[in-house]
């Protein structure tokens, strides 16, 4: 591994490593600098084990953010879900919608589906865990990626805090040498998965064009919005696969050089990170590919199959219904609310609710199958906490020894 990659991740798996048992006595100590005398070292704890009283005292506060930050996240969730249900019911679209009636087949099979999703994620990330030799067979990447889902249900951090659980776990298990290496495949593979989930969206949005259009005002501003962040993203991927052709242009680098100024180096940092995955094109295209077809294409069938478990009257609408799924999940990486839930109901119900408004007489309310889909989504990332709960692979092990450190 390069000394910027180093660099770049080590305060990442310094800060996140989770261990349930572990050794507490000091991994080193240091002599702190410009110290006149001997008397002062400075010791630096192992993973999971308690900080000194100085730092428990510093992080008390930190802990009152994070809990300031988790109680508004799910004030902000519990108003946008109650405000889309007032608004429905004010319109009579909610009134009189039986989920006593559903069918229990369409909704395990959706349940199926969304498993199915899970997998697909751990074998994407895998693939990238080959690519750099790290061992970790496929089970364990399941466990791993459930878990992850888990705690971006229950933690502030939304995905993000989700990935750092994951970092945390891989990083105690992998020898040391390849600690960074691990905790940065975890960032490809959100990196990959973002390029999927962009490129879905504009292979979906020949099917739904019609209906943004006769969606509300408002939700029709906010979709077009974030399809331009879509795109945005996509451009923004071209240029970091391509950094090295475009540096030959004087405005790139003169751009290269401001971003490294305004971030302190991070820009550079990430991108010589980065080009560590420049001989690994094949396995960055299937990645994409299953992002494309193995996430996204089958969370909309997962949908798909909520709104049949409603009324088989909706099996027409395959494709609006793609859509709709797949534009709520890009809002849902808006780190606003508890897993993505509130945004991704805003979005989804309005470009439903603009195509079942083409049905004639249609027994269903457009956020009636929304809120259903919430709820398998909820019920998967709780599937994950029973991996948390049972999978002892990362818990009552020892540490991997350590190999040589790069």
């Amino acid at each position: 591994m390069s000394e910027n990659e180093v660099y770049f991740f080590k305060p990442l798996v310094k800060k996140n490593i989770v261990a349930k048992r572990g050794n507490c006595k000091p991994e080193s100590e240091k002599m702190t600098k410009n110290s006149k005398n001997d008397a002062a070292p400075a010791a630096q704890t192992a993973p999971g084990c308690a900080a000194p009283d100085s730092k428990q005292e510093e992080s008390a506060p930190n802990k009152a953010v994070v809990f300031l930050k988790y109680a508004v996240k799910i004030l902000v969730t519990a108003g946008i879900v109650a405000i889309l249900i007032y608004t429905s019911k004010k319109h009579g679209t909610f009134d009189g919608v039986d989920f006593s009636g559903l069918n229990w087949g369409w909704l395990a099979a959706a349940f199926l589906l969304y498993l199915v999703h899970l997998f697909v994620n751990a074998w994407r990330w895998r693939l990238l865990l080959a690519y750099r030799a790290i061992p970790c067979s496929l089970f364990s990447a399941f466990s791993l990626t459930t878990q992850s889902f888990f705690f971006s249900l229950v933690m502030p951090g939304g995905a993000i805090g989700g990935d750092v659980i994951r970092a945390g776990f891989l990083a105690y298990r992998v020898p040391k040498g390849q600690k960074f290496d691990g905790v940065f495949t975890i960032l490809m593979d959100r990196f990959t998965g973002m390029i999927g989930i962009f490129l879905t969206v504009f292979l979906a949005l020949p099917f739904a064009w019609r209906y943004l259009d006769a969606a509300d005002p408002r939700a029709k501003l906010l979709t077009f919005a974030l399809l331009g962040a879509s795109a945005a993203g996509l451009f923004a991927a071209a240029v970091i696969f391509l950094h090295k052709q475009l540096e030959k242009i004087a405005f790139f680098r003169w751009g290269e050089d401001l971003g490294a100024k305004l971030s302190r180096g991070f820009s550079t940092k990430l991108l010589n990170a980065l080009d560590s995955y420049n001989g690994a094109t094949k396995e960055i295209v299937w990645c994409v590919i299953a992002s494309i077809l193995g996430v996204n294409f089958v969370l909309g069938l997962c949908f798909y199959c909520v709104c049949l478990a409603f009324s088989s009257s909706l099996a027409p609408l395959f494709g609006p219904i793609v859509a709709a799924i797949t534009v709520g999940n890009i809002a849902g990486l808006i780190p606003l609310t508890m897993s993505g839930i509130g945004l991704r109901d805003y979005f989804v119900a309005a470009i439903l609710g603009a195509a079942l408004a083409e049905l004639p007489d249609c027994p269903v309310a457009a956020l009636a199958p929304t809120l259903v889909m919430t709820g398998v989504i909820i019920a998967g990332g709780l599937f994950g906490g029973f991996f948390f709960l049972f999978d002892n692979a990362y818990k009552n092990k020892a540490p991997a020894p350590h190999a040589k450190e790069d």
